[in-house]
């Protein structure tokens, strides 16, 4: 079934805005942020280069999430008044998290794709050094899967409160991403899921002690954990709806 479902979802991402969305975030975003900071490598350290680039997707997406998962909310609605779910021997519940699940994978892709091009672009396209390859790969994967619960609270938001309720969302979404740069989150970023993020830059400011650096990498666990519980709870939330 859930196959089934990719496979539906496939085809209608064809026909869909969301493709060259999805094509624009991946290739051009790197592309711009590549050639911007490959500019400059005589007076921006590697370090920055990584902390800017991580620094702006997650502020962005947020608000990105909530406008695909909008976007998805909306095509439902018009197909017949969300049929598609309501319809689905599986259960809505099941029909809903699986197709979200759908466009987290795109996500997914996204995220790590945009980080190893961006990566490209520096080291062979401007011979930039002091960028792990393994590190930046395994931030880029923390950080999809820190993406996850975004996706399904923007879910739980459109289902209860249409696609204003959503954007909203989105919109103070990426304004908690932005305040985390600073200190007003410190002392509770494991438990607000738009900052969890931003706090992966961690792992690249020189200024950051070894000690420090593994209370982060430790205090990530709590973000993994919430992860499973309210995506489990948000689930069963999604069965309960009523359109």
């Amino acid at each position: 079934m859930i196959n089934k479902i990719f496979k539906a979802e496939n085809e209608k991402l064809k026909r869909s805005f969301l493709l060259y969305m999805h094509l624009f975030v991946l290739l051009i975003f790197p592309l711009i942020m590549g050639l911007y900071y490959g500019s400059k490598k005589n007076f921006v350290n590697s370090q920055t280069m990584v902390i800017s680039f991580y620094e702006i997707l997650a502020i962005v997406s947020p608000l990105v999430i909530s406008v695909v998962v909008c976007l998805v909310f909306d095509r439902e609605e018009k197909a017949g008044g969300c049929k598609n779910w309501l319809s689905n021997p599986i259960g809505k519940g099941k029909t809903i998290m699986t197709q979200l699940l759908y466009y987290w994978l795109w996500y997914f892709v996204e995220i790590v794709g945009t980080s190893i091009f961006y990566y490209l672009i520096l080291k062979y396209g401007f011979r930039v050094t002091g960028i792990s390859f393994l590190k930046l790969l395994l931030t880029s994967i923390a950080f999809a899967l820190f993406g996850f619960l975004q996706h399904a609270i923007a879910q739980l938001i459109v289902l209860k409160w249409n696609v204003g309720g959503a954007m909203i969302l989105g919109f103070f979404g990426s304004v908690i991403s932005a305040l985390s740069i600073t200190v007003i989150f410190d002392f509770i970023w494991p438990i607000v899921p738009w900052s969890w993020q931003i706090y992966l830059i961690a792992f690249w400011q020189k200024e950051m002690s070894l000690g420090s650096q593994k209370v982060i990498g430790l205090l990530m666990l709590i973000p993994l954990f919430l992860t499973v519980i309210f995506s489990l709870l948000i689930e069963k939330a999604y069965r309960n709806w009523q359109h």
